[in-house]
């Protein structure tokens, strides 16, 4: 009784795990700008970026999360929101959010 238990817990946990991470809310929603492109962005280490000017971040895709890769801070010059009204922000943290808000 006791294994089963411990197999739900953690089916469930692994559920969530995943469910959470690459979940994108449509509001949050970026987009490259028509002739745009991120083929320079390279994948974030585990330090990080190695250009000190760059930082690690996530963009927050239609299709979900994109993996880390490294974005000047001026990435949002670059992107637009999938929905109108909204505004391209940058989140600092390991790895950063590239998303759209309010």
């Amino acid at each position: 009784m006791a294994l089963s238990w411990r197999m739900r817990v953690v089916a469930f946990s692994t559920l969530a795990m995943f469910g959470s991470a690459c979940g994108v809310d449509e509001d949050e929603v970026v987009k490259l700008k028509e002739g745009e492109s991120l083929a320079d962005a390279q994948y974030c280490g585990s330090f990080g970026c190695e250009d000190p000017y760059q930082l690690c971040a996530e963009l927050f895709l239609e299709f979900g999360r994109s993996p880390p890769i490294c974005v000047s801070d001026n990435v949002c010059e670059r992107l637009e929101c999938a929905k109108a009204g909204r505004r391209c922000a940058v989140f600092d943290g390991f790895p950063g959010q590239v998303k759209c808000i309010e």
